[in-house]
């Protein structure tokens, strides 16, 4: 029954919102704010433990709600959280940049052309108006987004900042190599962009610097609070694990410049520093290969390790290669990796947080780091300074300690790891981010 009527609801919500281009045509603000109220739903996993003194709609996002729910569902007392579909607010950006050619994207979003300048004013003007008929009937006191430079949010970061209303994010995109910082502080520098919300939570000293130096915010309305969901990997600690390797299978781009450069024109990075020099065809794309090759040869030779490919949702890439798997080989593509982490002995990555979790949680890790080293690439490539033994030099070498880690005893009392890059990456080193993240939202429910 609890089914039905939920399938029923979607079907319902999904209906009207085909309505949200008509009565953004027609600006009809108290219509469109009741269809945004029949949009939110309340974050059950994070109700407040006492009666309710602030309301807050979180534009959802997967890895930034895992940090917001692990810090609230243990310390929230009194705000009530509403998730709102991000897709709502693109809606109206839509149809009020209809018949717009090249519209404004994440990373495209600063512009010289006049028309489109001018229809940024009339959607933020609409939000405005927007969010004054939504306080009456639902007096929201804050949003809460995760990352300043979501097309569809900006002008509302620019709405709420004017009535008053909070806005503050959570930023999780800080994981980022010294090639990848290089580019978009040089590209956030040139097109002058900026926050116009609130205020900033960011994992590490190392994100707080890289939003400063971009000029997207004064140092004074950031703030460290660590990453909460690193919990999820101390709590791994000390359970011992299956044996079972992980493979979070590598990102093309992952570290590289790239899609940042393909956003933009051929001559916006031209006076960058070492920009003529960077290979731009260059991806991990070969590594990925690579790898998938070693795991499968590896699977033949040992059918009774269960071995997990974890996909980034929606990355259809290579997927011949992934077909005709050995039976010990899963492939998960619509799931978070956790469950995998708690149950791996030996994770597998590269240039992802995955790695940073794999250290908390004290697991095996092995890099595959036999990429082209002639690219000179050693920026593009986080800095773990981990042991010799998980960085696989060579395929040869890589093969020959994957034996290494699934024949060692897995001793739940010993410290595997170097714990250094979680300060440096993540600032929850002593596991008191969830508490600090606490503090951070509810010292900014006003302005």
């Amino acid at each position: 029954m609890h089914q039905f009527l939920r399938s029923t609801y979607i079907f319902i919500k999904n209906y009207l919102n085909t309505f949200i281009p008509f009565l953004v045509r027609h600006k009809m603000f108290n219509l469109l704010s009741l269809l945004l109220i029949f949009n939110l739903s309340r974050i059950k996993k994070i109700l407040p433990k006492n009666k309710s003194k602030y309301k807050v709609i979180v534009l959802s996002k997967s890895a930034g709600i895992d940090d917001l729910e692990e810090s609230q569902k243990k310390y929230n007392k009194k705000i009530l959280y509403f998730h709102c579909p991000r897709v709502f607010f693109k809606n109206i950006f839509w149809e009020i940049f209809r018949g717009i050619t090249k519209v404004p994207g994440d990373l495209n979003y600063e512009t010289k052309n006049k028309k489109i300048i001018k229809l940024k004013i009339q959607y933020r003007l609409f939000l405005v108006n927007l969010l004054l008929s939504l306080k009456q009937k639902l007096n929201i006191d804050a949003f809460i987004g995760f990352n300043f430079n979501y097309f569809a949010e900006r002008e509302l970061h620019s709405a709420c900042t004017k009535l008053k209303i909070p806005f503050i994010i959570l930023f999780k995109e800080s994981i980022l190599t010294e090639l990848e910082k290089k580019f978009k502080i040089y590209a956030y520098k040139k097109k002058n962009q900026k926050y116009y919300g609130y205020k900033i939570a960011v994992y590490s000293n190392l994100a707080k610097k890289f939003l400063v130096d971009s000029n997207i915010i004064n140092k004074n309305n950031i703030e460290v609070v660590g990453c909460s969901r690193l919990t999820i990997a101390y709590s791994y600690q000390k359970i011992s694990p299956k044996n079972q390797i992980m493979y979070y299978a590598i990102e093309s781009n992952r570290g590289l410049p790239n899609n940042l450069i393909k956003s933009h024109s051929k001559v916006f990075f031209k006076n960058l520093k070492g920009y003529k020099k960077y290979d731009k065809t260059f991806n991990w794309n070969k590594l990925n290969i690579k790898t998938i090759k070693i795991l499968k040869r590896f699977a033949i030779d040992n059918p009774k390790i269960p071995i997990i490919i974890k996909k980034k949702i929606g990355d259809n890439s290579n997927n011949q290669i992934l077909r005709n798997l050995p039976k010990n080989i899963k492939i998960y593509d619509k799931t978070t990796g956790h469950k995998f982490l708690k149950n791996s002995k030996i994770i597998i990555a590269w240039n992802t947080t995955a790695i940073l979790e794999a250290i908390a949680a004290n697991r095996f890790i092995l890099l595959p780091n036999y990429y082209n080293k002639k690219k000179n690439l050693e920026s593009a490539v986080l800095k773990l300074k981990l042991k010799e033994e998980n960085y696989g030099l060579s395929e040869k070498d890589f093969i020959k300690k994957l034996r290494l880690f699934i024949n060692k005893k897995y001793n739940k009392d010993k410290i595997n790891n170097n714990r250094k890059s979680l300060k440096y990456y993540l600032g929850n080193e002593k596991n008191d981010a969830r508490l600090r993240l606490n503090n951070f939202i509810i010292n900014n429910m006003k302005i």
